[in-house]
């Protein structure tokens, strides 16, 4: 296969520790990456200012951060990336990054080494482990497979003993690896979700598209896993999921098969709030329902399972920091 040249797109929103960690696991693995974008997603803290002032004092930095005025969400941030990247034609895949997940320092050199003995890959996860103090040791994704009728991304947990890459139903994007050839024919990822099943429905459609859809067990990465939505409300976060999962079965699930999961998601999500309402929490008694109700009656979810939606230039004024 032609030579692999590796750019990664870091999502920050008020993390800037977090994303420097993440940058500093970037500049210390041999080999690096050819380029790293950084979107601060609108952030309320001094976020841009700290990662702009270490971006500086790197030496011979190939690190850009580009500032997105407001918070549009986990896709649509990094749509901003994914477009700068691109326009760099030397690159042929693109990582995407949490800004909460650090790198082992052979990760490019491991991905190298799948890629060439999967070179046709579309899309390509690799190994994740826990990254917090209680978790460390835990393998958080080893490989996914989505369980339609409950409407799930779900992570295996066991890494094979060979280290070949294998077919995976979905990739999680915390750590996933997009070829130009699969970027080029699915476009950008979908932004009508805010958060979660972005990365499942891409996969879906890379599948769809016939893609390959891998996992590589030997590249590693570590993720602190609740970093990314730490600032949230419980009940925000469980609403924006609920709706997500609700959007994804409607936009990919048909027939039987869709009818079945939503009347499951709509009947567990009514017990649910039933049941906290009478144990006296009515704050996020109704988040999840809402949601529900949300993703299956949302515009956005009339768009066809292959719009991506806007294109991540539309509606949002960049603004490059440091280049």
């Amino acid at each position: 296969m032609t030579d692999v040249t590796i750019g990664v797109a870091v999502l920050n929103w008020n993390g800037r520790a977090d994303t420097i960690a993440c940058l500093e696991s970037l500049a210390r693995a041999e080999p690096g990456p050819k380029s790293t974008v950084v979107v601060d997603n609108g952030s309320t803290d001094d976020s841009v200012t700290a990662i702009g002032d270490w971006i500086r004092r790197q030496a011979a930095s190939t690190i850009e951060l580009v500032s997105s005025p407001d918070n549009r969400g986990f896709a649509a941030g990094n749509n901003i990336a994914l477009a700068r990247l691109a326009s760099n034609h030397r690159l042929t895949h693109f990582l995407l990054l949490n800004n909460d997940a650090t790198v082992d320092r052979s990760f490019f050199a491991d991905l190298r080494h799948a890629l060439a003995q999967a070179p046709r890959a579309g899309v390509v996860g690799v190994t994740i482990y826990h990254a917090t103090p209680t978790g460390a040791g835990r393998v958080w994704y080893a490989g996914g497979v989505v369980d339609r009728l409950r409407v799930m991304g779900r992570h295996r947990y066991v890494v094979p003993a060979a280290d070949r890459p294998v077919a995976v139903e979905f990739v999680t994007g915390c750590a996933m690896l997009i070829s130009r050839i699969a970027l080029e024919r699915l476009g950008p990822l979908p932004e009508c979700y805010f958060i979660y099943f972005e990365d499942v429905e891409y996969c879906v459609r890379a599948r769809a598209a016939g893609l390959e859809v891998l996992y590589a067990p030997r590249p590693v990465v570590y993720h602190a896993v609740t970093g990314t939505v730490r600032a949230a409300t419980p009940a925000r976060v469980e609403r924006r999921f609920a709706r997500s999962r609700a959007l994804f079965a409607r936009r990919n699930l048909r027939g039987l098969t869709r009818m079945t999961a939503i009347g499951y998601l709509l009947a567990t999500g009514l017990a649910r709030a039933v049941l906290r309402t009478l144990r006296g929490r009515p704050v996020r008694a109704w988040a999840e329902f809402r949601g529900t109700l949300d993703g299956l009656l949302s515009v956005e979810g009339q768009r066809s399972a292959g719009s991506a939606g806007p294109r991540p230039s539309e509606g949002t004024a960049q603004r490059v920091i440091v280049k």
